[in-house]
């Protein structure tokens, strides 16, 4: 079966729009956390990690679940799928919100999927999630989209929204099924704690990072390894190997 996916006709790194300020957001924070070098390339020199084709069907289902829940929302209503797993409504104001930090001269921001206002009023994030399975546990959220979790619930305490200190993350993945009848699927529902303490802390780590020199890459990070690896057996007559970009920060 094959999967369409959009072609990649960005040249090798990708130029990034230039704030006045720093603007960050829970994407460039993981990055930060995965890799202080990357993160400080991105913000200050404005080059961006390599990206290869990146499929178009999780961008679909989406849009379809955008819709869907839309709907509901207008109705001041949890939409039937999460009938009974959830209670109270779908938050009807702008899901982009962000603060600016004066004492820091920076910004963060973030688009949420959505967020339920529980009955009490407490306001919780809500996040989709495609996936080939249902993820054995709540495990697998935590260590994959906790930080996510904890941006989403700062930005809706920064902006006077009460907060319930928790989010969902909604995973959607495919079932067997008697196809013609519909593409089944499943749907699992993870409700983690989140601390915006948490995600506050690793906001002024980064902004830290920012106006020193070129900091140490993670140890994992597979983009810096690659880096290295070429700057080590490249010759100098093969200069076509080496993106001058890539190493020359000055």
């Amino acid at each position: 079966m094959l999967i369409e996916t959009a072609r990649a006709t960005k040249p090798f790194f990708v130029t990034i729009p230039l704030m006045g300020r720093p603007n960050l957001s829970a994407s460039t924070l993981k990055l930060f956390l995965e890799c202080p070098r990357c993160f400080w390339l991105h913000l200050n020199k404005r080059i961006e990690r390599p990206r290869g084709p990146f499929p178009s069907l999780p961008g679909g289902i989406d849009l379809v679940l955008k819709t869907y829940f839309d709907t509901y929302r207008q109705q001041g209503a949890l939409p039937p799928l999460l009938d009974g797993k959830l209670e109270g409504r779908l938050m009807t104001q702008v899901l982009t919100i962000g603060f600016n930090e004066e004492s820091l001269n920076a910004r963060l921001w973030g688009k949420l999927d959505d967020c339920v206002v529980l009955p009490d009023g407490r306001h919780t994030p809500l996040d989709h999630k495609t996936r080939a399975s249902s993820p054995e546990s709540e495990d697998y959220t935590k260590k994959y989209y906790q930080l996510q979790m904890d941006v989403y619930s700062l930005l809706l305490e920064r902006n006077g929204y009460p907060i319930s200190r928790t989010a969902y993350v909604i995973y959607y993945y495919p079932l067997a099924g008697v196809l013609h009848e519909g593409f089944p699927f499943g749907v699992t529902i993870h409700h983690v704690a989140t601390d915006p303490a948490a995600a506050d802390g690793v906001f002024r780590k980064a902004l830290k990072v920012l106006p020193g020199p070129l900091p140490s890459s993670g140890e994992a990070c597979a983009f810096c390894q690659w880096s290295a690896t070429v700057a080590r057996v490249a010759k100098p007559a093969e200069p076509s190997l080496i993106q001058p970009t890539l190493f020359d920060v000055s």
